[in-house]
C-alpha cells in the first residue's frame, strides 16, 4: 500500500503495530525482526524518524551504507546480507529501507533475494525516490556501469511519501527528481504536462507537492498494475532512459558522475528529437521537442561529450534491457500524452541526433 500525505509518522507506527499484531510502539523497539537501511546522507533524518515512531531500535539493527551508485554493487550487497544474517533475520522479518532512489534499489534487491525474499517497506526520502524508484516494483544494483542490470521485480508491502522530507534536500536533488516529473508529464499530456513547464515550487509549499506526487503516484501505479513486469505499456516509463542511461554510463566511465535525473532530462530532449523522424504529425512533435529543450536548457547544466564518446554511447544503447537482439528499441513521444514503446530506431539515427549534441557545453 502506498501511503502519501502530510503525517507519514502515525500511518508507520499504525503499520508497524498492526504487522506486529498490534503491539505497542514500546515493544516494537525490541523485536527482533525489525532492520533499517540508511544511508550515509539519510543517516540523522533515518535515527530521527524511528525514534519518533518507535524509538530504541538497537544500533545492531540499522545499517548505513554509502550514498547513491555507490551502493549499487554486490559489494555492499553482500554487506547487507552479512548484516542480516549476523542479527538472525530470518524469513519472518522485515526490512525498512529510509532513504533515495538508490538505497531503495539495493535494499529491496537485497530483501527481495536474501533468504529468496523477505518483506520490505520504502519510506522514500528524494524526489527521485517519491514518484519513481521506490514505486512499482523494480529493485536493482548495477553491473560495472551498466544501469540495473541485476534486479528483481518485487513489491514494497507498504511505502509512506510526505513532501516534509523535500526541505532537506540540495536542489541538484529536487532537479534530479524533478526530470521523472516532466517525463511523467510528457506521458500523461493535459494538466500535468502544463505544470511541468511552470516553475519548480518551494520546498515548503507542502500542499502543491502533496498534489504533485499523487498524480506521480497515479500515473505510475495506473500503468505498473498493468504490466508489472515490463511485457508491454510499462515500457513508457522508460522514456527518456536509453539515451539518458548511456550518458549517466559515460559520465561514471569519465569518473564525471552526474545526478540520474540530469541525464534524463536530457535523454528526454535527444529522444525527442529522435521521435521527429519518426513522427506522421512532425510539427507537433518538433514543438514538443522544443518546449522541452527549453524546459530542460533552463534547469540543467549541459551534459559535454566529444565525437570520439560516440561509440561509447552506441555501447551502452546497444546494451539497453528494452533491446531485442540487434533492434534497438526506444519509447517514443510524439505529442504530450501520446506515446509508445518497441519502436525500432535504427544506429544511424540515434548517431545522427548524438552528432547534433557533440560539444554540449557545460
Amino acid at each position: 500500500m502506498i501511503w502519501c500525505g502530510l503525517d507519514i509518522a502515525t500511518q508507520f507506527s499504525e503499520a508497524l503495530s498492526s504487522r506486529f499484531d498490534n503491539i505497542s510502539d514500546a515493544n516494537i523497539a525490541s523485536k527482533p525482526d525489525v532492520f533499517f537501511l540508511c544511508s550515509q546522507s539519510t543517516q540523522s533524518l533515518c535515527l530521527s524518524f524511528i525514534d519518533d515512531c518507535v524509538g530504541g531500535i538497537p544500533e545492531s539493527h540499522i545499517l548505513t551504507i554509502p550514498n547513491g551508485d555507490d551502493a549499487k554493487n554486490l559489494t555492499v550487497c553482500e554487506t547487507i546480507y552479512t548484516w542480516l544474517k549476523d542479527n538472525n533475520a530470518q524469513r519472518s522479518s522485515l526490512l525498512i529501507n529510509i532513504g533515495g532512489g538508490a538505497l531503495c534499489d539495493v535494499g529491496g534487491f537485497c530483501a527481495s533475494t536474501y533468504l529468496r525474499g523477505i518483506e520490505f517497506w520504502n519510506i522514500p526520502t528524494t524526489l527521485l525516490a517519491m514518484v519513481d524508484a521506490s514505486v512499482g516494483g523494480k529493485t536493482g544494483i548495477n553491473l560495472g556501469h551498466y544501469k540495473n542490470y541485476i534486479g528483481t521485480f518485487s513489491t514494497a508491502t507498504n511505502i509512506f511519501i510526505t513532501p516534509h522530507w523535500l526541505k532537506t534536500l540540495p536542489h541538484n536533488e529536487v532537479l534530479s527528481g524533478w526530470a521523472e516529473v516532466i517525463k511523467h508529464g510528457t506521458l500523461l499530456g493535459g494538466k500535468a504536462w502544463t505544470q511541468v513547464q511552470q516553475p519548480i515550487p518551494n520546498t515548503n509549499d507542502h500542499q502543491t507537492w502533496l498534489s504533485i506526487l499523487e498524480w506521480n503516484i497515479k500515473i505510475k501505479s495506473r500503468i505498473v498494475n498493468a504490466d508489472f513486469e515490463e511485457k508491454g505499456q510499462r515500457k513508457l516509463l522508460n522514456l527518456g532512459h536509453t539515451i539518458g542511461h548511456a550518458l549517466e554510463s559515460l559520465c561514471l566511465d569519465q569518473e564525471k558522475p552526474i545526478p540520474h535525473g540530469f541525464a534524463i532530462a536530457w535523454g528526454l530532449v535527444m529522444e525527442s528529437a529522435l521521435a521527429i523522424q519518426l513522427s506522421t504529425q512532425r510539427e507537433v512533435t518538433e514543438a514538443l521537442h522544443q518546449q522541452l529543450k527549453t524546459i530542460v536548457e533552463g534547469l540543467y547544466s549541459s551534459i559535454h561529450f566529444s565525437q570520439n564518446d560516440i561509440p561509447v554511447l552506441m555501447n551502452y544503447i546497444r546494451a539497453d534491457k528494452k533491446n531485442i537482439h540487434d533492434k534497438l528499441l526506444f519509447c517514443m513521444a510524439y505529442a504530450p500524452g501520446d506515446c509508445d514503446y518497441n519502436i525500432a530506431v535504427s544506429p544511424e539515427a540515434v548517431i545522427q541526433v548524438l552528432n547534433n549534441y557533440v560539444g554540449h557545453t557545460n
